[in-house]
């Protein structure tokens, strides 16, 4: 009941907090619409500052004006990709609402982990599923060199991409042709031995554009934040678009992405990181496993078709087609989690081998149109998509290796590899038929969204012969209401349902239901007319149903009975009042929480969620003087408490920290006219060092945040 005491004192609040401002600054922008109109007879409105996203296509699949789509989305670009000098997935999304991007601290850098209204999120590329494992290791990771833009589509996206997370996917859109003639070499050196290149260029391959190209490269090495470990990335990704006219495009993407060495992917006990050890603290760069077997071999590769062909001003065909290999080697000495020794010095170990292979193809084909039936718009969009893959794992735990002292540790221990406890092939295939109707009639957006998906899952174990396997079919819906006045304000409702599978089975041998998402979100938007903004308050709660848990009756299997729960409040706003000056910020209040569960869980917090967390960063470009075109910026970013998903005595809560970071930039074109096209972007995280916990798994694992790094960017742009 306290819970729900505090979740009803404080989602009235943070409502009426965010509609205040919104109103507010609408009125503030009503006030400034009238005085413009007061002092010119022309009705022509005058857009001040800089430029930033007003559009996406993700989250209705249809490039619409976020003011107008009822449903929380947030935009990162390529330019504040760069301001940030953002390397990987998380850090992009540090500053974004309703994200959490701590999951695993220091050792995060191989994976993209995050989670989206307190559940993992799915990822997306040019609108097809990056599907990864679903039982092991082998999970793709999209280099930002090869990426154009990034969306966050908040809350249940099953309708339009068939199974998925329910709380939100990221939709990254891949750098292609532009039928110009440009490039760009950049090179990035900053702490731990982080040294980056990449390269950017593109043309035409004849004199009217109909063969246009582009051609990304990456080159990336840094000795981590984990003594004894090193990441390396060699990346290229050519692609070549065919434009006969204006009325239909084809472009070819290949992708080849090699990462021979990942890191770590270790962690540090509870004592000495989160709780007191007699010994002291464990070293924040602490590597639990041995140097000489450590191994993470990931290699991608992945061919994309996307192709277009308007009919006319109004109706268009879109098919859009992937294939991608994918194949990971693991091995790994991972701590148990407990100390064998009284002093609390000697780490249990064990081992982890893996080898891994997938297969994927997706297909999306859609048409879209619009329809005026009176003074009704509808735009309109058909389509069938589908998805198979294809993976093989192998894989064994355990062994033996030498204890370790977490004080002073010693590598090279003698090592016994495991036996392999896991060999499958598992073979899941889905075909969706979905149908989208976005009406507008004056300042009305009603958007209808419907799809029916035929799910086909098959797994064989090769150690035991045996095969389990489910055919379902699932219905998921959408429907979300929306006014824009005339002044910017956009309030908005919307219901929303999603569908993923799991591989979980039950007593029987049966796989178990997909898990079903359900969402309630209302918010307001606000665009003003007369500087370049956009400010989002939203408010949702969702539901996960389905979710696998014991067997009352069969300890040993599992039951789709189980719930969690997630509802929170979300604010954020990007804006750039004037030439040169760039806001942003955002603030997330979420309280989820697991409702139904038969093994001890039930009313425990999902571990890796911080409650609350609170983010913002200014930056401004001199636009004249004898310091033109220098930039320089700040940002803030507040993680609150989490918790580590233990019931009862295990139970433990993780402190929040407040984190500093820094960012400076400089545009040589203004010291010299021949230095056109050279800049430096310098970028500090966690600038004081800050030394906190990100997250803990159980009572057994504890991961520190990242401590603090500096990089340095100089890029060269023609």
């Amino acid at each position: 009941m306290s819970n729900l005491r505090q979740f009803l004192s404080v989602y009235p609040l943070a409502l009426a907090s965010a509609v205040s401002v919104v109103a507010l600054s609408a009125g503030g922008a009503w006030a400034a619409d009238d005085a413009a109109a007061d002092a010119s007879p022309s009705s022509e409105v005058v857009i001040l500052g800089e430029r930033s996203p007003t559009d996406a296509a993700s989250a209705l699949k249809t490039a619409a004006p976020l003011v107008e789509t009822p449903q929380s989305v947030s935009v990162i670009s390529r330019d504040e990709l760069n301001l940030r000098v953002a390397e990987n997935l998380n850090d992009a999304l540090n500053y974004t609402a309703g994200v959490a991007t701590d999951t695993r601290g220091n050792t995060a850098g191989r994976y993209d982990l995050m989670t989206v209204r307190g559940f993992n999120a799915d990822q997306y590329l040019d609108g097809l599923h990056i599907i990864s494992s679903v039982n092991g290791y082998a999970i793709p990771q999209i280099d930002l060199a090869f990426l154009e833009r990034i969306e966050v589509v908040k809350g249940p996206a099953s309708v339009l991409y068939g199974n998925a997370n329910p709380g939100g996917i990221a939709a990254l859109t891949s750098k292609l042709p532009t039928g110009q003639t440009f490039g760009e070499v950049s090179v990035t050196a900053g702490s731990f031995g982080t040294v980056r290149e990449t390269a950017d260029i593109g043309g035409t391959l004849d004199p009217n554009g109909v063969l246009s190209y582009r051609l990304v490269g990456v080159n990336d090495r840094s000795d981590t934040q984990i003594s004894h470990t090193e990441s390396e990335r060699f990346g290229i990704s050519p692609s070549l678009t065919y434009r006969p006219d204006d009325k239909t495009s084809w472009t070819v993407l290949y992708v080849h992405q090699q990462d021979p060495r990942s890191g770590g992917y270790g962690a540090v006990p509870v004592q000495g990181s989160l709780l007191s050890n007699p010994n002291g603290q464990i070293a924040r760069d602490f590597y639990d496993g041995e140097p000489d077997f450590e191994r993470f071999n990931r290699t991608e590769n992945m061919v994309t078709s996307l192709f277009t062909h308007k009919f006319d001003d109004d109706w268009a065909v879109h098919q859009n087609t992937r294939y991608m290999h994918l194949t990971t080697l693991y091995n790994s000495v991972y701590n148990a989690g407990y100390f064998t020794d009284v002093n609390e010095t000697k780490l249990a170990r064990a081992l982890a081998v893996a080898r891994e292979e997938l297969n994927n193809v997706t297909l999306d084909n859609n048409v879209t149109g619009v329809v005026r039936t009176g003074a009704l718009t509808h735009n309109l969009i058909f389509g069938v998509d589908f998805q198979n893959t294809v993976q093989t794992e192998a894989s064994g735990f355990g062994g033996s290796v030498a204890d370790i002292d977490v004080f002073n540790p010693v590598y090279g221990s003698a090592l016994t590899l495991p036996a392999t406890s896991f060999d499958v092939r598992l073979h899941m295939s889905q075909t969706g038929v979905y149908a989208q109707d976005q009406i507008s009639y004056g300042g009305f957006r009603l958007v209808l969204s419907g799809r029916n998906d035929w799910l086909d899952i098959s797994q064989l174990d090769h150690l035991s012969n045996g095969t389990t396997s489910k055919d379902e079919s699932k219905f998921t819906g959408r429907a979300g209401l929306l006014y824009l006045f005339d002044n910017g304000v956009a309030p908005y409702v919307s219901y929303a349902t999603s569908f993923l599978p799991q591989t979980t089975v039950d007593r029987n041998g049966n796989v178990l239901a997909p898990t079903e998402g359900k969402q309630v979100e209302v918010g307001v938007k606000y665009q003003p007319k007369v500087w370049n903004a956009l400010l989002t308050a939203s408010l949702y709660e969702l539901r996960e149903t389905n979710v696998a848990t014991t067997d009352p009756s069969f300890p040993t299997a599992s039951i789709a009975a189980g719930e969690v729960r997630s509802r929170g409040v979300e604010l954020e706003g990007s804006a750039h009042p004037i030439t040169g000056l760039t806001l942003h910020a955002s603030y997330t209040y979420i309280d989820n929480q697991v409702t139904k569960d038969n093994s001890g869980l039930e009313g425990t917090r999902p571990y890796a969620v911080p409650q609350t967390t609170a983010n913002g960063y200014a930056n401004y470009v001199l636009q004249d003087g004898p310091l033109a075109g220098l930039g320089f910026g700040g940002g803030v970013r507040y993680i609150g408490r989490g918790y580590n998903g233990v019931a009862g005595s295990g139970s433990l809560t993780i402190p929040g920290a407040t984190l500093f970071d820094l960012m400076g930039s400089y545009d040589f074109k203004h010291l010299a006219p021949q230095l056109d096209g050279l800049t430096l972007n310098i970028d500090a995280t966690n600038l004081l060092d800050r030394r906190y916990i990100s997250s803990c798994y159980s009572s057994i694992w504890c991961w520190y945040g990242p401590g603090r790094d500096v990089k340095a960017n100089v890029a060269y742009r023609w």
